[in-house]
């Protein structure tokens, strides 16, 4: 068949692409998450004033500062305290989206590369901001309890919602995300068009015809 070269081109870019795009991944650590590591930082400053101080890239991850401290493993004002309180968050759990979009785009026969590539990762720090926030507010309500759900005259989403957007934000959005981006952009290409049965501007037409009916003709 005609698309079968466009499918083992693909494997074999993939197989090439995809140890160095990961290597390289590895290597910058939490620092390619660093544009949603600041936003979101600000959002949660400006949402929780009285918890969070500020979340920052520390090595090859974040660190989520509140506005206490600790005392015997409890969390106390900071005033009264010698340390102040705070919660190391891997960012890599998010940031894994890149590699693997960045290997399915560049492994995808098209006409231009880089102005989608470009268009996709916005998205992906986009999710990526959200996946951070909430990996944050997990922290939080894990590791503040009360103090943190008792905020006056602020919103803190449930338990329950704060849990389930954890998961998906960590086990579903870094790897189902890249997919979704990649089929989209190339639903034209070779490749996609092949897999996924759609043939541009060569539509067959539907076989409404069922099995023939046979009928049994009466003699008269």
């Amino acid at each position: 068949m005609p698309e079968q070269p466009h499918m083992r081109q693909f494997l074999l870019y993939v197989f090439v692409l995809i140890v160095p795009c990961f290597v390289v991944w590895t290597t910058l650590g939490g620092s390619v998450a660093t544009p949603a590591i600041g936003l979101v930082s600000q959002c949660l400053s400006n949402w929780f004033p009285t918890v969070v101080d500020a979340l920052y890239l520390d090595g090859s991850s974040a660190l989520l500062m509140t506005r206490f401290g600790e005392n015997n493993g409890e969390a106390v004002p900071l005033a009264g305290a010698e340390y102040q309180l705070g919660f190391r968050i891997n960012p890599m759990i998010v940031t894994v989206s890149v590699p693997f979009y960045t290997v399915l785009h560049f492994a995808t026969q098209r006409d231009t590369y880089l102005g989608s590539y470009l268009y996709g990762l916005i998205i992906l720090y986009l999710l990526m901001m959200f996946g951070l926030l909430c990996l944050c507010l997990k922290e939080l309500m894990v590791n503040l309890g009360g103090t943190f759900f008792e905020q006056p005259d602020v919103f803190v989403p449930n338990a329950n919602v704060i849990g389930i957007l954890y998961q998906f934000n960590v086990l579903i959005v870094p790897t189902l995300a890249p997919a979704i981006i990649w089929i989209w952009q190339g639903r034209n290409t070779p490749l996609l068009r092949s897999s996924l049965g759609v043939i541009a501007n060569n539509k067959t037409p539907d076989n409404k015809s069922g099995s023939p009916l046979l009928r049994k003709q009466s003699s008269e």
